[in-house]
């Protein structure tokens, strides 16, 4: 409690450090002031009050201008980390991450300078009894074979097995086109992806700046090149801007079918409802977009419903969805943006924002523990944010707060709460 004897002195120097803070807040620009924005009502438990960043993954761990991350969904396979490289054509996978056994792989498939090259996103999809889950890569390519040919467009998104058994391990030096499951070729530059469902994802088309539906249907198992079961819709009337080397990452919400996408050129989240039922489809087969003839179906989408979540964002990269919360990384200034999506997902509340101080913030993703994992790609390094404790959700972390089960009372003169750390409040 507060030493009656001392009590007139410590209001006088309660009143002037509130009068000298409210002239500080004042003279404060409104983007920080933005980012310490807080109430009752929006606190972010992976934020915390304040938080610690904890390195998990380096160039000791073969990181190579890594640009997006994703644990491995089979719960068999717990704590498992896939990391993508841009600059080698590769995946690290890290197991058993931040425990004290933790270790890593780095593995690249001989075949990547074509099927993985310049790597900007990736995404797990279905499950497979051989192939464990699999996944599908976004390549930033105009197919160059990085820099050994002049570059076609033939390009677009592949499949792979996420069995360690079979990724980067069959058909490495025979005949075959290494361990890609499949490939689909009409996106050049792809900046993004999502998984829909079964074979079938989501793409930011970079080169031509629309989404497109890609579904691969059956695999045509490791090392093939059968496309004739392909199917490719682009959405034309859904625009993201390309950023030259910056992801535009995706992720459907499939409680409801929506699709968001940071539109890192424009400075915007766009958000898409992938269930719309009336939309219009246009026959495009033979258009000059399309690079494989062998396609089931090559068409055209429009009229579908679709919005913009936020705007005004400093080159928005990385994204991730948990509950009603998403998650934006801002390439531009290193923070990280949270908000409260609405029942509909078609709208969103600004909740916080925190500055990691990253050089190049890019893809996000939420791990175990619900804490938050961001890739830093020019420093080459995977990082944790560990929320420092805050038992009452006060904004005090726990190891400042006399009274840390009990909301509001960090800086009041509670009876009962002893004031531990000699500064006159309980």
């Amino acid at each position: 409690m507060m030493d009656s004897n001392n009590g007139p002195a410590r209001a006088s120097i309660l009143i002037l450090t509130m009068l000298l803070t409210s002239l500080l807040l004042a003279l404060t620009p409104s983007a920080a002031a933005e980012a310490e924005t807080r109430s009752s009502h929006t606190y972010v438990e992976q934020f915390g009050p304040s938080f610690d960043k904890v390195i998990i993954a380096t160039t000791e761990d073969d990181l190579s201008t890594p640009r997006d991350l994703a644990f491995h969904p089979n719960s068999a396979r717990p704590n498992e980390l896939w990391i993508a490289n841009r600059a080698t054509d590769s995946i690290t996978i890290v197991h058993n991450t931040g425990l004290e056994d933790q270790y890593s792989e780095n593995r690249q498939d001989s075949y990547a300078n074509h099927f993985m090259e310049e790597i900007s996103a990736f995404a797990f999809g279905q499950y497979d009894s051989e192939f464990d889950y699999i996944f599908a890569s976004a390549q930033e390519s105009r197919n160059t074979y990085n820099g050994q040919q002049s570059p076609n467009d033939f390009m677009g998104p592949a499949l792979w097995p996420s069995s360690l058994d079979h990724f980067a391990e069959e058909h490495q030096s025979d005949s075959r086109l290494g361990s890609h499951l499949d490939m689909l070729h009409e996106s050049p530059q792809g900046m993004g992806i999502a998984h829909d469902s079964g074979n079938a994802y989501w793409y930011n088309d970079g080169h031509y700046g629309e989404l497109v539906y890609y579904d691969f249907s059956s695999d045509h198992d490791t090392g093939g090149d059968d496309h004739d079961d392909g199917i490719v819709r682009r959405y034309s009337e859904i625009t993201p801007t390309r950023r030259v080397g910056v992801p535009g990452h995706m992720i459907l919400d499939k409680s409801n079918g929506i699709l968001y996408i940071a539109d890192t050129g424009a400075g915007r989240v766009l958000w898409v409802n992938t269930d719309d039922t009336s939309t219009t489809t246009t026959n495009i087969m033979g258009s000059s977009t399309q690079k494989d003839s062998s396609l089931a179906e090559y068409s055209e989408i429009t009229n579908v419903e679709w919005g913009v979540l936020a705007s005004g964002l400093d080159d928005p990269s990385g994204i991730a969805l948990q509950g009603d919360k998403l998650f934006v990384s801002l390439n531009g200034n290193g923070k990280i943006k949270a908000y409260g999506l609405a029942g509909n997902g078609k709208s969103a509340t600004h909740l916080q924002t925190i500055d990691t101080n990253a050089n190049s913030i890019m893809g996000l993703e939420v791990g175990p523990n619900d804490k938050l994992y961001y890739v830093s790609s020019s420093n080459n390094r995977v990082i944790r944010i560990d929320p420092h404790p805050d038992a009452d959700l006060d904004w005090i972390r726990d190891s400042l707060d006399d009274c840390d089960q009990t909301y509001g009372t960090s800086t009041e003169d509670r009876v009962g709460c002893p004031d531990q750390d000699g500064d006159g409040w309980s």
